[in-house]
């Protein structure tokens, strides 16, 4: 079995009683992790050349840039498409690699928006992050930065001391996937956060933690009352050992078409698929996606228009994950 890295908030958050507790699901390891199913892979949006400028910089849409700082996080989400980047520990963003970045995005008057990802950027200490905020606020034609981190959901203790960080970011992105996380301590370092920057909610689709929509209505509702907009729902990507959190793709826009019914526009998020290598990030509704056989869709890049099939998992591949 692996390692579980939880923090003792989190813990305290679980049913300890219930084995089907959906906080427990996502982030306890599961058996099922260790079927490989088809098509998973390990980075599945990477595409074939690779998948950004250099080892932390990726330049995928034309106005942003998004730029990962560290593999550590608070905890290891067992859905996470950065799984295998996590595990394998790899080194924090350093000043060679901060220095490359900054040239490159000052090089590209396009670029109006850097995003700080990871891991979770909020691992780093405060002393850090401003090194990094402060090198890209030089440039002239960049106009956002922008944080996601779910550090305020594993343990929101971390934003008491965020002040002079928050300052200088414009937009948090936080993953809260069950209104069961939005406790009161996670409303108090919302509180902190809310007079410095804009904040918003990106949550994954996860079967048996939020694939129904009383779940996803309750996670809504929770959210706004702790002054969070929801902002998408991301359908899984098909990283290896994660065939179990995927919903049919059919059922996950039927479930989003029925919150429609439920909630009010601007609490109700868009379900999101991010195509497989690297080409962008769909709305999974017509025309962008489109069934085309059994279990397969056609998708439609953002980007390219290009076409693109997109088959759900298939069956085991031989052997099992270490």
């Amino acid at each position: 079995m692996l390692t579980v890295k939880l923090t003792e908030y989190y813990r305290a958050l679980i049913d300890w009683n219930d084995p089907q507790d959906p906080l427990a699901r996502m982030t306890l390891f599961a058996e099922e992790e260790s079927r490989l199913m088809l098509p998973e892979r390990p980075d599945p949006i990477d595409p074939p050349q690779g998948n950004g400028i250099s080892r932390v910089l990726v330049h995928r849409y034309p106005d942003r840039a998004l730029l990962l700082v560290t593999s550590r996080c608070a905890a290891h989400c067992r859905y996470c498409f950065r799984k295998d980047r996590i595990e394998r520990h790899e080194a924090d963003l350093d000043d060679a690699e901060l220095a490359e970045a900054v040239a490159y995005v000052a090089a590209h008057s396009s670029i109006r928006e850097i995003i700080l990802s990871g891991g979770d950027p909020l691992a780093l200490p405060n002393a850090r992050l401003l090194e990094i905020i402060s090198a890209f606020r030089r440039i002239p034609h960049l106009g956002s930065v922008r944080v996601h981190t779910r550090f305020p959901v594993y343990q929101p203790a971390r934003c008491d001391t965020l002040e002079e960080v928050a300052k200088q970011v414009d937009v948090f992105v936080v993953q809260v996937n069950h209104a069961r996380e939005v406790t009161a301590r996670f409303v108090q370092a919302m509180a902190r956060l809310r007079p410095h920057a804009l904040l918003y909610n990106q949550s994954v689709l996860l079967r048996g933690v939020n694939d129904s929509t009383e779940a996803l209505s309750e996670l809504s509702w929770a959210l706004a009352r702790a002054g969070v907009t929801p902002y998408y729902l991301h359908y899984p990507d098909q990283v290896p050992g994660t065939a179990h959190f995927r919903l049919p793709l059919a059922q996950a826009m039927t479930l989003i078409g029925a919150l429609r019914g439920r909630l009010p526009g601007y609490l109700l998020p868009r379900l999101m698929l991010e195509i497989p290598d690297g080409s962008g990030k769909i709305v999974l509704e017509p025309p962008a996606c489109q069934p085309v056989g059994e279990q397969t869709f056609l998708l439609r890049s953002p980007l390219t228009g290009q076409g693109f099939e997109y088959c759900e998992s298939s069956g085991f591949e031989p052997g099992v994950r270490d």
